[in-house]
């Protein structure tokens, strides 16, 4: 079954014809109609029995060696083996084939090879302004979470851009562990064994609504870390709700400025300092929420999900966030021309 698995994964188009576009919208109604109705997280449910499970299986395994009833301690073993191979393969089968989909640039024809420096800056100038403009326009203090959950489940409904989105279930939830997310240094993130996308309530408003879509992309089939960034930021700029339009600029103002950084800190300070006071103010708020919660809980979560992603077809790990700059390029180029 594993190697079945490996070996449809390396053939991109298998993934995205026959499964990505195929089985996984059709098994999406399964997790939809048994729990997609609750309104709160079961996956969390799920990933405390499983652990808890192998837990105890184990532990079992090592009290049974030190009695020296070996053939026991064997057996206990290989349930525990079983157990996890059963969780591996039942994690690929019910979505995580979709890191194997053919890429979203690949599909929209977006040229992410040949953005230029020139690219870059030009498309982050446009968005600082954007971003300065919206940002006059809005009251954060009027903002009802739950009412933006709704607003952005439609949005991505009705998506007629992304053909490549399975529209079977799209529903946010609220994590089970609530406010403890923050101390994981999480946003938001999907479950794949029940299928539920969850956002953190507690984050920083300015990103809330982009963050929404992005978790709703990956239950709609995508895997890609920076792909999902892509589609919110289209599908939040596209709004003509001007906060759902300053979560995209804002997010893609913060992510372009963090690739240049990298490439010219001189030119990162200029750009940097064309941000409005009100822009500046949510960077420095959100900064001061996350510092707030950070510590060995969130180190220990960024590395653990740092090697997830390198082990699931993101090589960058963490770092493919931000690759999500070359594809706004792209996409900004090809509206242009």
């Amino acid at each position: 079954m594993i190697i079945g698995l490996q070996t449809f994964q390396s053939n991109s188009e298998w993934v995205e014809y026959y499964y990505s576009r195929g089985f996984y919208p059709i098994y999406a109604q399964l997790p939809k109609f048994l729990i997609g109705w609750i309104p709160f997280s079961i996956g969390d449910l799920i990933y405390a029995f499983i652990f808890i499970a192998l837990g105890l299986i184990l532990l079992k395994s090592i009290f049974l060696l030190f009695k020296k009833k070996f053939a026991l301690a064997g057996h206990q073993f290989l349930k525990f083996v079983a157990v996890l191979l059963t969780v591996y393969v039942f994690f690929y089968s019910a979505w995580a084939l979709n890191y194997y989909r053919i890429p979203v640039s690949k599909q929209m024809n977006l040229k992410v090879d040949t953005v230029l420096l020139e690219d870059h800056l030009s498309v982050l100038d446009s968005h600082i302004n954007r971003a300065n403009q919206l940002r006059g326009e809005i009251n954060f203090e009027n903002q009802d979470r739950n009412k933006i959950d709704l607003e952005v489940q439609q949005i991505m409904k009705e998506d007629q851009t992304f053909a490549m989105l399975s529209k079977t279930q799209v529903k946010i939830k609220s994590p089970f562990i609530g406010p403890m997310a923050s101390y994981f240094g999480v946003s938001g993130y999907f479950n794949p064994f029940s299928n539920e996308a969850h956002v953190n309530t507690e984050m920083p408003l300015p990103s809330y609504p982009f963050t929404v879509a992005h978790e709703l992309s990956h239950q709609m089939g995508i895997g890609f870390e920076d792909e999902c960034n892509f589609i919110a930021f289209v599908k939040m700029k596209e709004n003509p709700k001007p906060s759902f339009q300053y979560s995209a600029y804002y997010e893609s103002v913060n992510y372009l400025l963090r690739t240049l950084y990298l490439v010219d800190k001189s030119l990162f300070e200029s750009y940097k300092a064309k941000l409005s006071p009100l822009v500046v103010a949510d960077i420095k708020s959100e900064q001061e929420y996350w510092k707030n919660y950070s510590g060995w809980i969130s180190d220990i979560s960024a590395v653990f999900y740092n090697q997830y992603l390198k082990h699931n077809n993101q090589a960058e790990g963490m770092a493919r966030y931000g690759m999500v700059s070359r594809l706004i390029i792209a996409y900004e180029k090809q509206k242009a021309n």
